[in-house]
């Protein structure tokens, strides 16, 4: 370089601490846009590779992931000539540059593979790529390894090669992105939890009813708490297994048969229902453009009535297909991965519920007076007028029994129970120091119901600011003695101390855990949970709203098809034998015996052991006193169109059908 006259060229050690400033700004830049927004795993691992990939100018690399099931780390992203021979690539624990750097947690650079003796030619004689530099960073949290970013050949460097303000940065942002990483797995297990809560609600509603029309409604109306759904449609079969008929639309629209669209809809389904296997469009533009030009009824639909995606699948079971269901979305991609297990399972329940209700409605009540009658007059013949009179007595009682409006009430036992609530989480990794709420205890939102032992974390707070006053004196001395690259480690170090600070000062500061909602606390032995250690998401009790309190009737078998929905109820608990809650019939349908939450359910159950006959689920409009869970009584529902003559005449005939085979 030649210096003009009057000037001074840059000393080195200007140079080098400009290039660490712009080391650090692109350092500080990226990872502000790791942790600016919330991201799925699998995007946040995409824009963490293209990134660093984009900040070195890199020609190549890769991101592998450790699966401890396997025991193998796997190449989850690539890029460059060759990543297709890259991605899925397996490799054992250990082997290899990657798996060195995993299990050591050390960084490598190799300025020039031709010279070193680490590096092996396997994996570049096998993609036919060949690497003249390198830099694996490890991807590391608390301590534990998540996997490994490697980059291959600087397009712009000397040879090809990289350096160490190259290595310095990528171990910088791997810091950010592996703390982000586990933030995004935190959210994605948390929303999972919701999932499933929300799942489990909802299917416990469509399958505990026996009313065709409200398992329909409850599938269309309520899968949008699941996915992202801007309409849904059910058809079903018709008595004779022959024709496909649009039964009910989402938000109570209006069947009409002259509708245009609704007419393209039931053509698709039955497409549908003899292919017998789900359709799903993820994106319009996409799927349109996968066809070549070529139309067909599918690309005509969702152009022509401006429908984004969609998914379809048969009801169906082992007895064959009951109908079709179908959504349609606004977003694309709405039923990807795991929000199509949910879909799923969603049709699948209302193909259990759908079967049981069609079973009921078959089932004619032939309840009939006409044996009574006959018997009747023959003994009149034969015992003659005074036995006539006193016949003719039981008769007429019998009559005014059968058709007054008096008696005509089913009694059976009956439970309050409440639906399944909210879970209350531990907010991070730890031991409960104290449990400050009760069974049956009423809390508000957001009021301190049990605390976290924050001992531990205070010391590990101590120790990152001792890690980070130790890396300010270095900074200090390493500018007094002008020594650019322990100044810059030393600046990397404060910086991974700082983050490891606010990490900790977080942690402390949810360390309280309040109440979701407002509700009653249902758990029992509350206090039993006092000194154990849960990591965090961890379900500590269940909070339920109190408005949300149902009476559990449990119907006998006999009388199940007398009660119906919107039916009256009056019941006598035992805590207040002299008042009465009052309700009426919401559902009916089997009772199971269910996990009270998803989170103790780890084993697989057999629900045909579960079943423990017939409920109403009763919703309590009115009540003399305060009603809790686990209160029990004795409940009357209203049954107008059915006496009590009609019922005692069916347990007769049942006595004599069942067990004496007759």
């Amino acid at each position: 370089m030649v210096n003009r006259p009057g000037s001074t060229a840059p000393s080195k050690e200007v140079l080098d601490l400009k290039r660490k400033v712009k080391i650090l700004t692109t350092s500080r830049k990226l990872t502000q846009e790791f942790i600016g927004e919330a991201y799925d795993v699998k995007n946040l691992m995409q824009l963490v590779f293209d990134r660093i990939l984009n900040a070195l100018d890199a020609e190549a690399g890769s991101l592998w992931v450790k699966d401890d099931k396997l025991q193998k780390n796997v190449c989850q992203l690539a890029e460059g000539p060759v990543k297709r021979n890259v991605i899925g690539m397996k490799l054992d624990f250990g082997v290899g540059i990657v798996g060195a750097v995993i299990e050591t947690q050390r960084t490598k650079i190799i300025l020039d593979t031709a010279k070193s003796k680490e590096f092996s030619q396997t994996v570049d004689q096998k993609t036919g790529f060949a690497t003249k530099s390198m830099i694996c960073v490890p991807l590391i949290i608390d301590e534990e390894s998540y996997g490994a970013i490697q980059i291959v050949n600087k397009r712009h460097g000397v040879g090809g090669q990289f350096d160490t303000s190259d290595c310095e940065l990528v171990k910088d942002l791997a810091i950010s992105a592996a703390i982000s990483m586990k933030n995004a797995r935190l959210m994605e297990m948390e929303s999972k939890v919701k999932e499933m809560n929300a799942l489990m609600t909802i299917s416990n509603e469509v399958v505990s009813t026996l009313d065709i029309d409200q398992v329909l409604n409850l599938v269309v109306n309520r899968t949008n708490e699941l996915v992202e759904t801007s309409f849904g449609a059910i058809a079903l079969l018709d008595d004779d297994d022959s024709e496909l008929a649009l039964t009910v639309l989402s938000g109570g629209q209006a069947l009409d048969s002259k509708n245009t669209k609704q007419r393209a809809i039931l053509e698709l389904m039955s497409q549908v229902q003899n292919i017998q296997r789900s359709v799903y469009i993820a994106e319009r533009g996409r799927y349109i453009a996968s066809q070549r030009g070529k139309q067909n009824e599918w690309t005509k639909y969702v152009t022509e009535h401006n429908v984004n995606a969609l998914w379809s699948v048969a009801l169906k079971d082992e007895e064959g297909v009951l109908g079709v269901i179908w959504f349609e979305s606004d977003s694309a991609g709405f039923a990807d991965a795991g929000k199509a297990d949910l879909l799923h399972i969603m049709a699948s329940q209302a193909t259990v519920a759908l079967r049981n209700a069609s079973l009921f409605k078959s089932i004619t009540n032939r309840a009939s007076l006409k044996g009574l009658q006959e018997s009747t007059q023959k003994w009149w013949r034969k015992r003659g007028k005074r036995a006539g009179l006193i016949s003719s007595a039981v008769v007429a009682l019998v009559l005014a029994l059968h058709f007054l409006p008096v008696l005509r009430w089913v009694s059976a036992p009956t439970t309050v129970e409440t639906q399944l609530g909210q879970g209350v989480f531990t907010p991070v990794d730890g031991r409960i120091s104290e449990v400050l709420v009760n069974e049956g205890q009423t809390v508000q939102q957001g009021e301190l119901v049990a605390r976290m032992d924050t001992s531990a974390l205070s010391l590990q707070l101590a120790e990152a600011e001792a890690q980070m006053a130790i890396a300010e004196r270095k900074i200090v001395e390493a500018r007094s003695e002008k020594d650019s690259f322990a100044l810059s480690n030393a600046m990397i170090e404060r910086e991974s101390s700082l983050a490891r600070v606010s990490k900790i000062q977080q942690d402390l500061n949810n360390a309280n855990i309040l109440a979701p909602l407002a509700g009653v606390v249902l758990n029992t032995n509350l206090r039993e949970l006092t000194g154990r250690s849960f990591s965090t998401g961890s379900e500590i009790f269940r909070v339920a709203d109190p408005d949300k309190f149902r009476l559990v009737v449990h119907v006998a078998e006999e009388d199940v098809l007398d009660v119906k929905v919107g039916q009256e109820v009056r019941a006598v608990l035992r805590a207040r034998p002299g008042a009465y809650v009052y309700g009426e019939v919401l559902h009916i349908g089997r009772s199971y015996e269910v996990p009270t939450t998803i989170l103790e359910a780890e084993e697989e159950v057999d629900t045909s052991e579960l079943q423990t006959g017939f409920i109403a689920e009763v919703l309590i409009t009115s009540s003399d006193y305060p009603v809790l869970p686990g209160m029990t009584g004795q409940a009357l529902v209203y049954t107008p169109e059915t006496s009590i003559v009609q019922r005692q005449w069916r347990r007769i005939r049942n006595f004599f059908i069942f067990t004496l085979g007759l």
